[in-house]
């Protein structure tokens, strides 16, 4: 969690319908809960409606106040829903989230202490907690952080007492403080639901923070006789980051210790749940890095009795316009994965959550996504789609002679939106198709039409960011009317025809204007639904709406701006605006030149990243490859490429002439650019030194180069002429030690097969593990022991850290080499020398 930027929440939006995925129980206008009883605690063990309750969870942490999508403002509703919905596909059955760590900025929940509190903040989180609730998720809340991140933490109950951190542990005016924080937000009524915080079963356990590091066990105590008191039926977590807090065990009033992985090892975690487990507690690991979970890490775990929980950090969901929220902190999680190490990660947690609470009944349907906008490129149609929580890919769908079929083979994944169809110039009519896991069909998105030389864009009205203005209205997760007449305004060049689609009949009026500011009121055409089960077929495709719901069109005839006004009913629940094409084509596209492998490039290394020249009017380039000049049996070829520049994921065979074109293609027709060749660089026959220690004068100059890990034990290089680096190591606490080398410039070690040392060990036996950093990318691997004598590693069998994220292994820039030694306490030193990168056999 980085940014601290502030940004404020709309406050004058349009009240919305928020449709909910098909798939979910409950209707929006029916946030029912499904959690009727309490989770109790029993010993070290809980307990739901008389059986064990075990579970596999997430973090959410954005529910309340988000920092991913343009700065800091409130979340959708639809990501809130949409995150949800996803942890609930994966059999996640608790959900963690720091919705109520809100304070010290604008948009909290306590901006300050002088302040006072801003009930507005509570809407989002009202309408996470109404909705987990009702399709059966549980929710731990922590009620602040250690850490000063966006949402606030407990230095914001400190600062304005002029006070260090550690006095929220100590100061009766900041304890008193925090304690009416807390009483504030656990009795605080639900609107959604009608039932306080306090009194809803949806809420499993308040948290006193996340990560809190200055606990003390009269603070603990103190707190735990207040919170027991406000909340007497949901249960009481506490933990620290990454170790066990006495004070935790001690405490009478804790009924859960949470404990923090990063990486977790199912060792390490055994051990800490027995122990909690021990002091009569129940376990549960809060946060663990997703990207260590593994079915080798977890189906031990799922064994365990004594762990009651874990719960990954941290879930991301669908953005409002397509594809997936993204995050930085390296452990950003999407279902079911963007590359093969986080799809693995999403299967073993899936796994596990099927191992320690089997689902019942057949898994629910998939869908429906939402078609949000269709462009032109060089006239080609380019679809962008909201993603449905719960879906392995997509097939987009074309209508034609009244039957649907696939308009590309396979499936499509959410980071392949937007996606450029290359077969249909015409009229067309698209839907987009989510398919879950298992390979079964969901439900279907509504139909989009859009003509030859027309672009479509479809605002679901979550935020007023595609609005060119508005009025009156306000965002809630139900459909409402502000007071009197509201209205809201689109700017788009060559409006042709509008859409919009309205709960509860309201009075509508639409008008255009050329400027933005004199408007004209135009005709427009009302369809109505009779009652629920109604269907109105409109010219896009078959809609199913509510009592009184209908849609409102119009022609527009060309002005760059339109507004709908409305006064009753229940108010707007989406617009769809069709306009002209504004740059259409009616010529093939210009000639792309290759520019990259430059033409008779010698030594190119692996397979290159292939750039060209910009073609005018161009839709989508193809990239082939051939051995052949005239490109004839390819071993690469690439379509719908939109940018100048292609890097293909296969390799390239060393040692061999190739040939590429490149080729524009629009609406029009295609044209290709001239044939290029090139030539890659032969596999090496010699080893590569990376470091074979002649070329440092003593210790002092190796011990500059090779600096030790400041985190770990105590260990020192030096120099032994003729015979390499020694390391002499003391090992503690920290359990391992180690030293690292930074390459300036990089090594290229390209195309050899592996890294071959010389090792010997002496003293206290420990774990070896050679590390490398490639391209900004960590690589690994751990010997049990260092054997006395030359050791090969191929590069195959180095992995990434579990707690650094993923990339390729580019040995053409081999930047950093490290050496860590570790295990249990001793003493002892390792000797390295004549570090090669050797080839193949």
């Amino acid at each position: 969690m980085r940014s601290l930027r502030w940004a404020s929440l709309a406050a004058v939006v349009l009240v919305l319908s928020l449709a909910p995925p098909a798939h979910a129980a409950p209707a929006p206008a029916d946030l029912t809960s499904l959690n009727t009883r309490f989770v109790t605690r029993s010993d070290s063990r809980l307990d739901l409606d008389g059986k064990p309750f075990r579970f596999a969870g997430t973090n959410i942490y954005w529910l309340g106040l988000d920092e991913n999508v343009g700065g800091v403002a409130y979340p959708t509703f639809f990501r809130i829903r949409d995150a949800l919905d996803t942890a609930k596909a994966m059999g996640m059955t608790v959900v963690r989230s720091h919705m109520l760590a809100s304070t010290g900025n604008p948009l909290s929940i306590l901006p300050s202490k002088e302040a006072g509190f801003n009930d507005e903040a509570f809407a989002t989180v009202d309408y996470a907690i109404a909705y987990a609730g009702s399709i059966g998720l549980r929710l731990i809340l922590p009620l602040t952080d250690e850490w000063s991140y966006y949402h606030g933490g407990h230095r914001d109950f400190t600062e304005p007492y002029g006070l260090p951190s550690e006095a929220f542990y100590t100061d009766e005016r900041v304890i008193a403080d925090y304690q009416a924080y807390a009483e504030h937000v656990m009795r605080r009524v639900n609107p959604l639901t009608g039932k306080a915080y306090n009194a809803d079963p949806t809420i499993m356990a308040w948290e006193f923070g996340n990560e809190l590091e200055g606990m003390t066990l009269d603070w603990i105590n103190t707190n735990a006789v207040k919170f027991r008191q406000w909340a007497p039926r949901q249960l009481i977590a506490a933990g620290r980051r990454f170790d066990l807090d006495p004070d935790t065990l001690a405490a009478p009033g804790v009924d859960i210790v949470d404990v923090h992985y990063y990486p977790p090892t199912a060792e390490r975690v055994g051990a800490d749940a027995a122990t909690v487990t021990g002091a009569g507690k129940v376990y549960i690991a809060g946060e663990y890095a997703s990207t260590a979970a593994t079915k080798e890490l977890l189906t031990p775990l799922a064994a365990d009795r004594n762990v009651t929980g874990l719960l990954s950090w941290s879930l991301f969901g669908h953005h409002d316009r397509g594809g997936f929220v993204q995050h930085d902190d390296g452990f950003t999680l999407h279902y079911p994965g963007d590359d093969e190490r986080m799809r693995a990660s999403v299967e073993a947690q899936v796994a596990f959550a099927e191992q320690v609470s089997p689902p019942s009944g057949r898994p629910a349907r998939v869908g429906p996504p939402l078609i949000t906008q269709v462009d032109k490129r060089g006239g080609l149609n380019e679809l962008r789609w909201r993603g449905a929580a719960g879906a392995a890919g997509y097939v987009v769908e074309r209508l034609r002679r009244g039957r649907w079929s696939a308009a590309h083979q396979g499936l499509l994944t959410d980071n392949q939106t937007p996606w450029i169809d290359p077969g249909a110039t015409g009229e067309v009519t698209y839907r987009v198709v989510p398919v879950d896991r298992d390979g079964r069909r969901g439900t279907a998105s509504e139909p989009v039409r859009v003509a030859r030389s027309q672009v479509v864009l479809v605002d679901p009205l979550q935020t007023t960011d595609l609005a060119g203005g508005h009025e009156n209205v306000t965002i809630t997760p139900a459909a409402a009317v502000a007071d009197g007449e509201a209205w809201m305004s689109w700017s788009r060049p060559g409006l042709q025809r509008v859409r919009f689609d309205v709960a509860g009949r309201p009075r509508i009026k639409v008008q255009v204007s050329d400027d933005g500011s004199a408007w004209r009121t135009v005709r427009h055409e009302t369809d109505t639904v009779r009652d629920e089960t109604d269907t109105v077929r409109h010219e896009s495709g078959d809609v199913r709406h509510g009592r009184g719901d209908g849609q409102v069109t119009a022609e527009i005839g060309g002005a760059g701006h339109v507004r709908v006004l409305w006064s009753g009913g229940k108010g707007l629940t989406r617009a769809t605006l069709w306009s002209a094409d504004p740059a259409p084509v009616t010529a093939p596209p210009a000639a792309p030149a290759p520019l990259t492998p430059a033409p008779g490039a010698r030594d190119v290394l692996g397979t290159p990243a292939f750039t060209w020249s910009p073609a005018a009017g161009t839709g989508l380039y193809t990239l082939t490859v051939s051995e052949h000049a005239d490109l004839s049996d390819p071993v690469l070829s690439a379509t719908a490429i939109t940018g100048t520049e292609h890097r293909p994921s296969g390799e390239l065979e060393p040692g061999v002439t190739y040939y590429w074109r490149i080729t524009a293609v629009n609406a029009a027709g295609r044209t290709h650019g001239a044939v290029s060749t090139f030539a890659t660089r032969p596999l090496p026959t010699a080893p590569a030194v990376v470091d074979d220690f002649t070329g440092y004068a003593d210790s002092a100059q190796l011990a500059a180069a090779y600096a030790r890990n400041p985190g770990g034990d105590q260990i020192t290089p030096s120099l032994l002429p003729g015979q390499g680096m020694r390391l002499d190591y003391t090992l503690g606490g920290a359990g391992y030690a180690g030293v690292i080398r930074t390459f300036s410039p990089a090594l290229d070690v390209w195309g050899q097969h592996g890294l071959e040392l010389r090792l010997a060990q002496t003293g206290a036996a420990a774990k070896i593990t050679v590390q490398f950093v490639t391209g900004g990318v960590y690589f690994e691997h751990t010997l049990d022991a260092a054997p006395n004598g030359v050791v090969r590693i191929p590069f195959t069998e180095f992995d990434h850290p579990s707690w650094a994220g993923a990339g390729p292994l580019d040995v053409t820039r081999f930047e950093q080499l490290s050496f860590y030694v570790g295990g249990g306490p001793g003493t002892g030193a390792l000797t390295v020398d004549q570090v090669t990168a050797y080839p193949a056999p």
